[in-house]
């Protein structure tokens, strides 16, 4: 067992019941950083503190006074959709605006599209080369 030092508290051992699929997704994440599945999992829950503190208190909120809770969680649902709106919105000018500037030629910095490149790694000309005299195709 670990022992306890001013640097580095005592770590507590403890026994989780977890499904398959569970068990199996933190041992791909044990294989691949090289370490055991139970400090695996240990870091990601150290790694999540913040959201289980947030969702505890939340929690403990709901409790005491199920109500308010409910009417924060609506707000910021109200607000999440407010902006996922204002980003699909701007999405779509933006998307406006490119196909305006792809119908009339500009570019994105608004000048003269420059001619697509071709496989070669050079530009394509702009006209066709010609074709050699008695070249019937």
């Amino acid at each position: 067992m670990d022992a306890a030092t001013p640097d580095k508290p005592k770590t507590i051992r403890l026994t989780i019941p977890v499904d398959q699929e569970v068990h199996a997704t933190f041992a791909r994440i044990a294989k691949a950083s090289g370490m055991p599945i139970g400090r695996a999992m240990a870091e990601w829950m150290a790694d999540t503190l913040d959201a289980a503190e947030y969702l505890a208190e939340t929690l403990e909120k709901a409790r005491a006074a199920p109500r308010l809770v409910a009417r924060q969680l609506h707000s910021y649902a109200m607000g999440l959709m407010d902006e996922t709106g204002a980003l699909l919105e701007q999405v779509r000018q933006d998307s406006r605006t490119r196909s305006g500037r792809a119908q009339t030629g500009l570019g994105a910095s608004g000048g003269l599209a420059a001619p697509p490149s071709c496989n070669t790694g050079g530009k394509v000309p702009s006209k066709p080369p010609k074709r050699p005299r008695g070249d019937a195709r």
